[in-house]
């Protein structure tokens, strides 16, 4: 039997043995955990590093944010007036444009934003057609000026030059929008280009993103129904872009050219040498409708093309039934204008260039060049509103003086019907009304006059068409592009003078409502 030492000693020594063993295990473990303590320590200072550049990167955004304004200057034109100012009406362009933005950014919250305006346009184009409406010199770039009072005026503002190609000035927005679309220094993009549906396509992968992106209304150009469907803001900045089409003149001699240009010309939408007359008593060339004239360009007659629907010469010279835009010369063609094709180029008395009732100053009169009184434009009434107010005044004749001058003298005694009428109503109402000339025609001046004073029925017989009008051919052939507003003269008649045609108005535009229509929108 083994010594009791022996077996005291081989027990000492198993307890050492696990005692080593134990503490292998317990080193390999605290080395394990002391690699993945340095891996969690490096990750957390990776971590920490890149949240400190992400801080930094933040507040440097945050130190410099702005908003951009995009504008085609091709579409959007500047108000009469600041350009007519030439370089102190590039400033104030400038500064009433960074008014409208600045209040704007107050109910979003961007007050701390700086504010960087680009305009693009062709600025040799868009100088020929201000010129041609009297609003500057006839210099190749006589816009210049403007631009350069608008450059001056604040450190971000820049009104560039886009060159004469078609393409260029959508070239540079669209380069523009891309850049900044996704800065996030850039917090906000006002987009002033929709006169032209090309840009639909560039807009559309921000759709819905309002708190991003709002589209500017200019009302001297279409707004096209497909911007509305992105769902972005839309505004409207009054007192800064034109409120009505450029116009453009008939007056004044036009350049000639061959007969190739002639026809090329016409099928754009303009004429040449057969706008104007070059005096009254100037006869028509028998030879030219049959190639037959050896005096070309020199000869001493007109140049009339025989499909040119004429039936005689207007005090002025010019064509009764064919009353077009000064003919324009391959430069101009090609320029695109806002909102329209060439061919959509409307003459002086269209009836969209008078002025909307918005854009008429409270207790003022709006007159052309000539002093002669406009109304505001009146949108065209469909069918069924004509024929719903037809049946509310055969109950009882409605008082053209209080729905459509909101005020009447005979308020008490008055015997029309002054019953409120709903607002679908009153373009029909007061078209009608407006349909009955003023005795007192353009120089009119009582503020609350509610008769006619420009016939607004672009196919009366007047003009070449087939509708009745009661207005004399000198009220049809008016310059409709307001020039001036004027105070107006409060007259101390209390007469009637008109509600007794009233009927007969309604019963004329319900005729031409269903014989010209065929739409449903009544044809003035």
């Amino acid at each position: 039997m083994a010594a009791s030492f022996d077996i005291d000693a081989a027990a000492k020594q198993l307890e050492e043995f696990r005692s080593r063993n134990d503490l292998a295990e317990i080193l390999e473990q605290y080395s394990a955990l002391i690699v993945k303590f340095k891996r969690l320590s490096s990750d957390y200072e990776e971590e920490r590093e890149g949240r400190e550049r992400y801080k930094q990167l933040a507040r440097g955004q945050e130190r410099k944010p702005f908003v951009l304004v995009l504008v085609d200057g091709d579409g959007y034109v500047f108000q009469d007036t600041f350009v007519r100012d030439g370089s102190d009406g590039g400033s104030k362009a400038a500064k009433q444009l960074i008014t409208s933005i600045r209040s704007s950014l107050g109910s979003k919250g961007l007050d701390n934003c700086d504010i960087m305006v680009r305009v693009y346009a062709n600025l040799v184009g868009l100088s020929k057609v201000l010129s041609k409406n009297g609003l500057i010199g006839a210099e190749k770039r006589s816009l210049a000026p403007f631009t350069a009072g608008f450059n001056r005026s604040h450190g971000l503002t820049d009104f560039v030059d886009a060159g004469e190609l078609k393409e260029n000035a959508d070239f540079k927005l669209r380069a523009m929008l891309q850049l900044y679309a996704d800065n996030l220094q850039c917090k906000h993009i006002y987009f002033a280009g929709c006169h032209d549906v090309g840009y639909v396509a560039d807009l559309t992968p921000y759709r819905g993103n309002s708190d991003r992106f709002t589209l500017i209304r200019s009302m001297s150009s279409d707004f096209h129904a497909e911007f509305t469907r992105l769902g972005f803001n839309i505004e409207e900045f009054p007192g800064v872009f034109r409120s009505t089409p450029l116009a453009y003149p008939e007056h004044g001699k036009p350049s000639l050219s061959s007969t190739s240009n002639k026809t090329n010309a016409s099928s754009a939408g303009y004429t040449t040498s057969n706008m104007a007359l070059a005096g009254n008593s100037r006869s028509v060339c028998q030879f030219y409708s049959s190639a037959r004239c050896k005096y070309g360009d020199n000869c001493r007659n007109a140049h009339i093309d025989s499909k040119t629907r004429l039936s005689r010469l207007s005090p002025d010279g010019s064509l009764e039934k064919d009353r077009r835009p000064l003919g324009l010369d391959n430069d101009a063609l090609s320029w695109r204008l806002p909102g329209k094709k060439p061919s959509a180029v409307e003459s002086k008395n269209d009836s969209r260039l008078l002025p909307k009732s918005h854009d008429i100053p409270s207790g003022l009169i709006a007159i052309n060049r000539h002093k002669h009184r406009l109304d505001a434009y009146i949108t065209p009434p469909t069918t069924d509103a004509i024929k719903q107010l037809k049946t509310r005044s055969e109950k009882r004749k409605l008082c053209n003086k209080k729905h459509v001058g909101g005020y009447c003298p005979n308020e008490d005694h008055c015997a029309y019907d002054h019953d409120p009428l709903p607002d679908d109503l009153l373009p029909a109402l007061e078209l009608l009304s407006r349909s009955i000339p003023c005795p007192r025609r353009g120089s009119c001046r009582e503020p609350d006059c509610v008769f006619g004073h420009i016939c607004q029925k672009m196919n009366c017989r007047h003009r070449g068409g087939s509708a009745p009008c009661k207005f004399p051919y000198s009220m049809c052939h008016e310059e409709f592009t307001p020039y001036d507003y004027v105070s107006g003269a409060a007259l101390s008649s209390n007469d009637d003078t008109g509600q007794e045609d009233y009927e007969e108005s309604i019963d004329a535009a319900e005729e031409l409502g269903d014989e010209d229509q065929g739409a449903g929108v009544y044809t003035r």
